[in-house]
């Protein structure tokens, strides 16, 4: 809609509630154009009008003499402040805005002749409100600061936090979350030791807090039938700020209790024996990383809160033996250990078996006889069972033989003055707990900052929306979908505007239509993103049009909102192929192995989590836990007095039992799974 003043047709100028005088001549033109409803990003947005305004002694008097130099305090009219005007075309059309003082005209000294002032509507002025302002400075979104815990994930899950405006999902934010796939992998996020914690989630934010957040931040207010919709609920912006973790005020949890050490050569660092059944404190004193300074005297590690600790052990170790004897297998005696011991206590923290290095040498055990001098470079992901308390602590590994009698192996770490071997503490996994989660701080920042303005237009693009001011309401927008607006229009007759002596121009709407239209968010710079572009030629999300009935159409028009969208990605071991019904137990038997007077028997049994296996005594909670005891057949063995087998239950991919044949001289037997 296009007005413009001229004689017969008279505007009002009306600022802070003072109708102010104009020149007789003066020529307004306002616009309310589709272009300004759907991209208050453009300036200027709806409108923006300089005009000469008289020094008449009403208008002196509003401007407070701003132009007489010789007063100095108080500054009488402030420049610098929004000084709220509109237009009133005879009632017909009220434009809310603002008004800014440019320039005072003043002749021989003495006479003020004009002001020339801007009028910014307030489409425009909300514009330049917010595009000067960044989701990270949204003070007022501190009313969604909450403590980082467990139960506070939990809560949110179930609408419980803050009303369901703040809820955490389940992301990978760079960390490689998996399920556990085999026997002896240990950091599954299924499994204790892989578990995740406070700080591996992300909270997410509806969008509809945040419009309100950024509209009461800059002093507006809205209305919006679209906005207040149930389903509109379900759309949450992530509060993903940088990197794997949250931000948390005075930590940076990507560096937080991590650091990596190893051998120099010589020193007594090198070639360390570790004698049999011995814990050994690992005796490497290099720094390789170290970027918060825990690592004290002689590599002690320093906890400056109680958390359990993740990280990588990497050995390169010689074994030397004349006989068939490896260090830490399956066996009763064998195993690989490892501990923390805290400084100047006899304590020990977190005793684990480091399993992969157990199954590597019981493997090896099984597929070679006689002697061996052979080094190896093995490596172990480890967690601790246990928070270790505030202290400093030395790390410390053990290694005890298949047999524990005879000839033992000789077991050499770093072997001939290499430094291969290394410990690294990957990350503290509770360094988040108890921490005040910030939700301003972990607004979403991109490569350089994400405006209001940004967040706005791409609200309004996605979902098609107009704002524009309420000419009734000062500082009120009302947002619609386009087609609502278009509806609910009204009929104006503008013929009394519109100078019918000269020409006017219409242009068939065919010759402006274009050949392609395309429909989209921007394409996103995380992995899954660049790798779906990279396979099927063609942006996740994007919808493509081509007109081929209009003979006249061409050119390509985007519609692209600066959202960036990706595919989701399953956890790896958790996809089901097929139908989504559920999973269907093993459907396979086992056997639970004896050994009698008559040798191996066995007793048929069905692989589920809900069979009663006959004589047995089932001693399963539900849900099952890992080493959960499902079955115990005790009187079978009478031979090795006492003996016994059991099935225990171990979680993976289809390892749900496992069975262990003990005797008073230890483990018997091998292992079955199904």
């Amino acid at each position: 809609m296009g007005v413009n003043s001229s004689k017969g047709f008279n505007f009002k100028l009306i600022a802070s509630g003072s109708q102010l005088d104009l020149f007789q001549d003066e020529t307004i033109t306002v616009s309310n154009n589709v272009t300004g409803l759907f991209d208050i990003g453009v300036l200027p947005s709806e409108f923006t009008r300089q005009i000469s305004i008289p020094g008449t002694k009403n208008n002196n008097a509003f401007f407070k003499h701003v132009y007489d130099i010789s007063v100095e305090n108080p500054y009488l009219f402030a420049t610098n402040v929004k000084v709220p005007a509109y237009f009133d075309f005879d009632g017909f059309y009220i434009s809310q805005g603002y008004l800014q003082l440019n320039k005072v005209n003043v002749r021989a000294n003495k006479f003020i002749e004009s002001y020339e002032i801007s009028i910014y509507g307030t489409l425009s002025s909300f514009s330049r409100d917010i595009n000067r302002v960044y989701l990270t400075d949204l003070s007022n979104l501190s009313i969604y600061n909450h403590t980082a815990s467990y139960d506070n994930i939990k809560a949110s899950w179930d609408g419980n936090l803050f009303s369901g405006n703040i809820v955490y999902p389940l992301c990978d934010y760079g960390t490689g979350l998996q399920y556990t796939s085999g026997q002896y992998e240990t950091n599954g996020i299924n499994k204790s030791d892989g578990g995740l914690t406070t700080q591996d989630f992300k909270p997410a934010i509806r969008a509809k807090a945040v419009m309100d957040a950024i509209f009461q931040y800059t002093g507006y207010t809205y209305s919006s039938d679209f906005l207040n919709e149930a389903w509109f609920d379900d759309v949450y912006m992530i509060c993903n700020n940088s990197l794997k973790y949250p931000e948390f005020s005075g930590v940076n949890l990507e560096t937080y209790g991590t650091a990596k050490i190893n051998a120099i050569s010589g020193s007594g660092m090198t070639d360390v024996v570790l004698p049999a059944d011995t814990f050994v404190t690992v005796p490497w004193y290099n720094k390789l990383s170290d970027p918060t300074n825990i690592i004290g005297v002689n590599s002690s590690y320093n906890v400056q809160k109680a958390s359990s600790l993740k990280g990588i052990l990497n050995l390169n170790i010689n074994v030397s033996c004349s006989v068939n004897n490896m260090p830490g297998t399956l066996s009763a005696n064998g195993t690989w250990q490892y501990r923390f011991i805290e400084t100047g206590s006899s304590t020990p923290y977190s005793l684990n078996a480091i399993q992969p290095f157990i199954f590597f040498f019981d493997q090896l055990q099984n597929s070679r006889t006689g002697g061996i001098n052979t080094t190896y470079e093995l490596q172990a992901g480890f967690v601790t069972s246990e928070k270790l308390p505030v202290g400093n602590y030395y790390f410390q590994i053990k290694q005890r033989p298949n047999v524990a009698t005879g000839t033992l192996p000789l077991v050499t770490m770093d072997p001939q003055s290499t430094t291969k071997s290394y410990l690294q503490i990957t990350k503290a996994k509770q360094a988040a707990d108890g921490r005040i989660m910030d939700i301003q701080s972990n607004m979403p920042f991109g490569e350089s900052g994400i405006k209001l303005v940004d967040f706005i237009k791409g609200l309004q693009k996605k979902y098609n929306l107009v704002i524009y001011p309420d000419n009734t309401k000062q500082n009120h927008f009302i947002i619609e979908p386009f087609n609502s607006w278009y509806d609910n229009g009204e009929i104006k007759s503008f013929d009394k505007y519109i100078n019918l002596d000269e020409i006017i121009e219409v242009v068939p709407a065919n010759n402006l239509a274009v050949n392609k239209l395309q429909f989209g968010d921007t394409l996103g710079n995380d992995y899954i993103a660049q790798q779906f572009q990279k396979e099927n030629t063609r942006e996740y999300g994007k919808t493509y049009y081509t007109d081929t009935e209009n003979y006249f159409s061409q050119g390509e028009f985007k519609v692209e909102t600066n959202f960036s969208v990706t595919p989701l990605s399953y956890v790896p071991g958790t996809g089901l192929s097929g139908s989504a019904a559920g999973i269907t137990p093993p459907s396979q038997q086992v056997y639970s192995y004896y050994f009698g007077n008559s040798g191996w028997g066995s007793d048929s049994l069905a692989c589920n989590n809900t069979s009663y296996f006959p004589n047995t005594l089932y001693a399963a909670a539900s849900p099952l836990t890992a080493g959960t005891v499902l079955y115990t057949d005790s009187g079978r063995t009478n031979t090795f007095n006492g003996g016994y087998s059991f099935w225990k239950y171990v979680p993976g991919n289809g390892s749900q039992y496992q069975s262990v044949f003990v005797t008073s001289n230890g483990v018997v037997g091998s292992s079955t799974l199904c």
